[in-house]
């Protein structure tokens, strides 16, 4: 699924103008690879350095011109340029919106598309993901971690861009005479800045099986699953209990994770931990003098550094951690329509939602407030920027080590819907008749 301006229609044309001319733009870079493959051939090199900076879905029909193109498109070294060239230096201008449907926890993802005001210009139901009401974290170059809730070890890596879901190995077996508890996972997903692997990071719940046995929280265990690999580690068990809240947008920061917590189910936030992926260091910090209610704070990032942004009597509040000291950067208010943050943008912006369920986006650098302009009347749980790539989670390895491995053609699934909305497969005789047309 290539996230794309295709199925927005006419009445948002108007607002469509800046997206419409950076879609000609690239029309014209396609020109110029189309003039290449119609006898008026470029230096190879050139013609990769075009390619590179190219949205997905063209890349994804590119493959279709020749096996060579395909080769080139599908190659570790392509992709980690792609990752430089396009992924890197293109502002998203997507959003991926959760909301709390149920009270059994039933999620709704939106995909929300923005101009550069930024304004929504339209929003559609993510109906191609592969489960309903996942659990999601990242995006981490274009992949998500990817978890449903109602399969008990169901978890995932997945790239909607290519359309490409891995499957994660159960978790390693609790000790004797324990079970996990079907509390939430707090968990993290990230590059490692050492081996340049995809790395997540589970902490979970266990429990006594036997009810004479119960009482008391034990300390969560931690498991790491490493992309080279292929598999869960117990890194250990914590120091004692925590209850940790699973962050609203992302938040890792130079290959640390970051987690809101509590000492006590359910009780609001006392402490953040921390788990830094190189060192496998996790640390305990303490909170800036705040109000402490997991419903109006969240955790999220500003000028690089880690943030904690809190509503109270209507102000909004946001501290930043430098050096292991906390700084209170703003407090603007009284803001009579906001309920809490949900999480932060591009350019330092920070996102939030009103009690009429608006996402709102406020720049700490002005103090402007400005509606978005998506209004929904269920709980927002989760905001995602997203951005497309072609890194495939099947080849296992971070960007920068795929040229360890060997590409196969079989790595990419490639999908499509019929008119009744159902999945279809795009079989090789229709490539090779494409591919025909061009050799």
């Amino acid at each position: 699924m290539a996230l794309s301006l295709s199925r927005y229609a006419s009445p948002y044309r108007d607002r469509l103008t800046p997206i419409l001319k950076e879609r000609d733009k690239k029309e014209r870079e396609m020109s110029v690879v189309m003039t290449t493959m119609t006898g008026h051939p470029l230096p190879e090199d050139v013609v990769i350095e075009i390619l590179s900076r190219l949205p997905v879905k063209n890349l994804l029909q590119f493959k279709c011109v020749c096996k060579s193109w395909c080769a080139v498109i599908t190659s570790p070294n392509f992709i980690s340029k792609h990752l430089r060239n396009y992924y890197s230096k293109s502002d998203s201008d997507c959003l991926l919106v959760q909301y709390c449907i149920t009270q059994a926890g039933e999620l709704e993802s939106l995909e929300v598309l923005l101009d550069e005001t930024p304004r929504v210009l339209s929003y559609a139901s993510l109906g191609n993901m592969p489960f309903r009401s996942p659990f999601l974290c990242g995006p981490c170059d274009g992949i998500f971690y990817y978890m449903y809730r109602d399969w008990y070890d169901f978890r995932a890596l997945w790239n909607p861009a290519v359309d490409e879901l891995k499957f994660l190995p159960p978790l390693p077996n609790p000790p004797s005479n324990f079970s996990y508890s079907p509390q939430h996972d707090a968990y993290g997903f990230g590059l490692h800045p050492v081996t340049k692997d995809y790395e997540v990071v589970v902490m979970k719940d266990c429990r006594r099986e036997k009810q004479e046995e119960r009482g008391g929280r034990y300390p969560l265990r931690v498991f790491v699953y490493s992309s080279s690999t292929g598999s869960w580690r117990h890194w250990g068990d914590l120091s004692r209990y925590y209850y940790l809240q699973n962050n609203k947008c992302y938040i890792c920061m130079n290959g640390v994770f970051f987690w809101l917590g509590s000492y006590g189910i359910c009780g609001d936030p006392e402490v953040i931990i921390s788990f830094d992926m190189a060192t496998e260091i996790c640390q305990e910090i303490q909170l800036p003098d705040c109000g402490k209610s997991f419903h109006r704070q969240c955790l999220a990032t500003y000028h690089d550094s880690l943030a904690i942004l809190d509503v109270q009597e209507k102000f909004l509040h946001m501290w930043t951690l430098n050096e292991r000291c906390w700084v209170k950067k703003i407090s603007i208010g009284p803001l009579p329509e906001i309920s809490y943050p949900i999480g932060h943008w591009k350019n330092n912006k920070l996102i939030l939602v009103s009690d009429s369920g608006e996402l709102i986006l406020c720049d700490p650098s002005t103090q402007e407030i400005s509606g978005l302009g998506l209004t929904r009347w269920v709980r927002c749980v989760g905001v995602f920027a997203y951005k497309e790539s072609l890194v495939l989670v099947n080849n296992g390895n971070g960007c920068e080590q795929h040229n360890q491995k060997t590409d196969r053609e079989s790595d990419f699934v490639i999908r499509s819907r019929n008119a009744r909305n159902e999945e279809c497969f795009l079989m090789e005789s229709y490539y090779d008749g494409i591919s025909n047309l061009f050799d």
